[in-house]
């Protein structure tokens, strides 16, 4: 079964990896940072851990860009807009897991 974690909150206050793999396999994992989850994906160590946990990291760009970042901070993960988003909780997943 896939699952998308949805989350939100940076590094500082979440390690979800853990908790990613305790309720799905890598292969089923999709993780889809928006709001201060983008940080995740631009702290080495942080995205690190959320790239074994999870086969695809997705990142919001609007959340991205209104934090001042970019694509080049990104260390692992790639950029979708919220459409795609969208798609990937109502059609590519069958749960959706807000952490």
């Amino acid at each position: 079964m896939k699952i998308a974690y949805l989350i939100l909150k940076s590094p500082h206050e979440l390690e979800p990896a853990e908790l990613i793999g305790r309720f799905s396999s890598r292969e089923d994992s999709v993780a889809i940072l928006i709001e201060d989850g983008v940080y995740h994906a631009i702290e080495e160590e942080a995205s690190r851990h959320l790239s074994k946990a999870a086969y695809e990291i997705l990142v919001s760009g609007d959340d991205l860009l209104a934090r001042g970042l970019s694509a080049n901070d990104l260390k692992h993960g790639r950029i979708v807009d919220y459409e795609e988003i969208v798609d990937w909780i109502m059609e590519r997943t069958e749960r959706t897991i807000t952490i």
